[in-house]
């Protein structure tokens, strides 16, 4: 019979090539294996600094009583979590035992050893560092070469190790847009619209409403309906410290506050792309500072952006720009109730052909107390539910002069909103109807003469909540 080839698997080559290395210790050991060391004998909570220059250039990561920063060539807010991570693979990873004799300097190009080698890496301890230099990988036992770190030894080097280092800088940059940030800790905030140069301020008042100092440039930006309004009406406004300021919808501001904190990254992008000159752009001002600059829409879930001046951008939810950037008008109080029904006590709607209808808020939602019966109580509550979500939301579409006499014509639904409960007057009373001249839907504030133009559908859902409370169909 002819000589047979080798039965060996192909996959075992790498666990014979350990066993020689394993077989080496003990030959030059006398018998008792040195076994793998740590590369650096250190914990993760003495570094005090850390240096890597590899392929995608230099990274250097320094402890500073705020926390990590990280500079080189993606200078960027540094992850806590990412940085544990990485810290923990250096302090952990072990090497092998020395794989050659003090020779192998004269031929060190052939580990990929010459000069820094492929990576270099310089941990600093009590002031003191430690460099570690890596070269090419064995193909056969797919460890990596290494020296350094305390050692004159050719050693080898674990893919875990390696494919960390590769993952700098991304790897440690900060996932979320700016950590720990949230969204009741800003006192200011400045925006930026793309249709203008200059930041627009807002502030917080004691009793955490936002306000707008009132835009140098005047209402051009502000849109008609809020011109008017506070051409005719002075209860959305106040001077203080000599300026001007005009109240916000807080919902619009809690709302992109809500978003930047908990934007999470979802891409990197590169030095070739930079930040527009003229774009939506936020300025936070509070327990911290930052700032956020959006460039384009990648996707409509995908938007560019650049953060706290790092020069490199990241990649956002594309929601924040979509949902948030629609200008100064966007975030005016313009709408038609001064404080919002879904924090009074009750309410209650009444028309002369339909009778009274009357709801409390209580800890299990809006219910119907008048009438005391209805067809439905579950949908009387889902319905009240709605309308509130509706009037919390409904805009002021045009100003009218103020009035004090009745403008409306019959049949009128009268809205009255109560702060501490029924039996005390009303802290707001609206009459909705249709104007008796242009016949366009409009809303009426008996006590002060407002008169603004709405939505027809508040009259309807109105009607509509009424009729169900009594059993009544259209």
């Amino acid at each position: 019979m002819g000589a047979r080839g080798s039965t060996i698997p192909r996959s075992v080559y790498p666990l014979l090539v350990l066993l020689v290395l394993a077989a080496l210790w003990l030959w030059r050991g006398g018998g008792e294996p040195a076994g793998p060391r740590l590369i650096f004998d250190t914990s993760p909570e003495s570094v005090q600094a850390c240096a890597v220059q590899g392929p995608n250039g230099l990274t250097t990561l320094d402890r500073t009583p705020e926390g990590w920063r990280l500079d080189g060539v993606s200078p960027d807010l540094a992850d806590t979590d990412g940085m544990t991570a990485f810290l923990n693979i250096l302090t952990t990873t072990l090497r092998t035992d020395a794989v050659a004799d003090a020779d192998w300097r004269t031929s060190s190009e052939t580990y990929g050893l010459d000069n820094a080698g492929i990576f270099s890496v310089s941990l600093t301890v009590d002031g003191d560092a430690s460099r570690l230099r890596i070269g090419v990988q064995n193909p056969a036992s797919g460890l990596f070469y290494a020296t350094g770190a305390g050692s004159d030894e050719l050693f080898m080097v674990g893919e875990d190790l390696v494919g960390n280092l590769h993952a700098l800088p991304n790897g440690v940059r900060a996932r979320m847009l700016w950590p720990g940030f949230q969204r009741d800790d800003p006192d200011t905030l400045r925006l930026r619209f793309a249709d203008h140069d200059d930041w627009d301020l807002a502030a917080r008042d004691p009793g955490g409403r936002w306000w707008l100092r009132a835009p140098a440039d005047g209402w051009s930006r502000t849109g008609r309906a809020a011109q008017d309004y506070h051409r005719h009406h002075d209860g959305r406004r106040k001077t203080e410290a000599g300026a001007e300021w005009l109240r916000l919808r807080d919902r619009e501001v809690v709302n992109l506050l809500a978003y930047l904190e908990r934007a999470r990254v979802r891409d990197f992008l590169g030095p070739e792309t930079t930040p527009p000159s003229r774009a939506f752009a936020v300025r936070v001002a509070g327990r911290e500072t930052h700032e956020v600059i959006f460039g384009e829409l990648e996707t409509e879930n995908r938007a560019q952006a650049w953060r706290d001046g790092f020069a490199n951008g990241v990649v956002l939810p594309g929601e924040i720009p979509r949902e948030c950037a629609g200008g100064l008008s966007q975030y005016l109080h313009t709408d038609l109730l001064d404080r919002g029904l879904a924090t009074a006590d009750s309410f209650a709607l009444s028309r002369m052909d339909l009778g009274l209808v009357r709801f409390a808020n209580t800890d299990r939602g809006w219910v119907l107390t008048h009438p005391i019966d209805p067809p439905d109580p579950r949908q009387m509550k889902l319905m009240a539910t709605d309308l509130v979500h509706f009037l919390d939301r409904l805009a002021i579409e045009r100003v009218y002069e103020p009035t004090i006499d009745n403008p409306q014509r019959q049949p009128q639904t009268t809205i009255q909103i109560w702060a501490t409960g029924p039996g005390v007057s009303p802290r707001t009373v609206i009459r909705c109807g249709l104007h008796a001249g242009t016949g366009r839907p409009t809303a009426w504030y008996p006590a002060d003469g407002r008169l603004v133009e709405i939505d027809r559908n508040l009259t309807i859902s109105c009607q509509s909540i009424m009729m169900a409370a009594v059993g009544r169909r259209r």
